[in-house]
């Protein structure tokens, strides 16, 4: 009688895996449909599509890499871990690109016309 109950909570246990799973399912389905609205994307800049791109390329190879995983492959193996070397790659670069663009120093331009303003001077005259 022991090992029909062990069957029956492994059994509840595989159901309830499966429940998680379809759940995690639908709400990356719900995810990418809304990722993948155009109206959303045409609003973003052009540094905010670059990473968008990126991460959902990235998103997209990891949930292969999952699904090999599930199918019993070794995804260390398969050409996708280039893939996603080369992905991490991408982004460190877009990174160190945005970096530089906000690490970049700026002229105050008032600031800058005070100090020349301010830098030439003149000698009064006195008035005999």
């Amino acid at each position: 009688m022991g090992s029909e109950f062990e069957e029956l909570s492994n059994d509840a246990d595989i159901i309830s895996k499966i429940q998680q799973f379809r759940e995690a399912t639908i709400r990356i389905d719900d995810t990418i449909k809304l990722a993948l609205n155009p109206a959303t994307y045409e609003t973003l800049s052009n540094t905010d599509k670059v990473e968008y791109n990126l991460l959902l390329s990235y998103c997209l190879n990891s949930m292969f890499w999952m699904y090999l995983r599930a199918e019993g492959t070794d995804p260390a193996k398969h050409r996708i871990r280039s893939e996603n070397e080369r992905l991490k790659k991408s982004m460190l670069r877009a990174k160190q690109i945005n970096d530089r663009k906000t690490l970049m120093p700026r002229i105050n331009k008032d600031a800058a016309q005070r100090f020349v303003r301010n830098g030439l001077w003149e000698i009064k005259k006195k008035d005999k």
